[in-house]
């Protein structure tokens, strides 16, 4: 099962061309740790895009129906990313490398993080990532006719949740200590490995069995815990 995750794949190739290209660019000095940082908390943002994506595809091109839903989904979304986007603009301003004077100026802070000069060589590995995974998965595997928009509006909220939490404790460990760097490789490396397990995810995958069968129950039947696996690691 190890080698079912690790071994590189079309699904999975996208993640470790993005990895590999963001730990070159760390190691060729031209992005820096706190750089890495703000790349994955921008990423919050493309997710909720290309999952806006997803419903618009599959109500267009699947079973679906409902074209109400994405604007309730994008207005849902964006206040959830605006509350804790003014909780992580607080704790980013402790730092002196980069200071937000007012956490609640949301759109100014994110113009700020945007131009700053090496974000341009980082944020390009994050779209490039989803651009990759909509085109190889979703549209490759026709995930658009296997799921309701309704049940992909909630997908994206495990994975940024678990996102948000490790990108703000590596704030932290980059910002007040002198291991910034060592900081940043793990941060790279730890989403890494939870990318490529959620990858591993995949229907009739011996992961997906594995993980389905550890968490089913009387309840939720192993075959329901599949579906849900699938859409929530989407």
């Amino acid at each position: 099962m190890i080698k079912n995750i690790f071994y590189p794949t079309s699904q999975n190739v996208f993640i470790w061309l993005s990895t590999v290209y963001l730990l070159f660019l760390l190691y060729l000095g031209k992005i820096n740790p706190l750089t890495v940082l703000f790349v994955y908390f921008l990423e919050t943002i493309v997710i909720g895009i290309f999952n806006a994506i997803k419903m618009f595809w599959t109500i267009q091109f699947g079973k679906s129906s409902g074209y109400g839903l994405i604007p309730f989904f994008l207005f849902h979304y964006g206040f959830f990313v605006a509350i804790q986007s003014i909780f992580a603009f607080a704790i980013f301003s402790i730092g002196d490398t980069v200071v937000f004077k007012e956490p609640f100026s949301i759109l100014e802070n994110y113009g700020k993080i945007l131009s700053l000069e090496d974000i341009r060589y980082a944020f390009p590995a994050i779209i490039f990532t989803h651009v990759g995974k909509f085109f190889s998965d979703f549209i490759g595997n026709h995930k658009y006719l296997k799921f309701e928009a309704q049940e992909i509006m909630f997908s994206p909220y495990v994975r940024i949740f678990i996102q948000q939490f490790v990108v703000i404790l590596s704030f932290f460990f980059i910002v007040f200590s002198d291991a910034g760097i060592i900081a940043a490789i793990l941060l790279i490396v730890f989403r890494f490995l939870i990318d490529l397990v959620m990858e591993a995810i995949k229907e009739n995958s011996e992961t997906l069995d594995f993980v389905a069968e550890k968490l089913s129950n009387e309840k939720s039947p192993k075959e329901t815990v599949k579906k849900q696996l699938i859409n929530f690691t989407e």
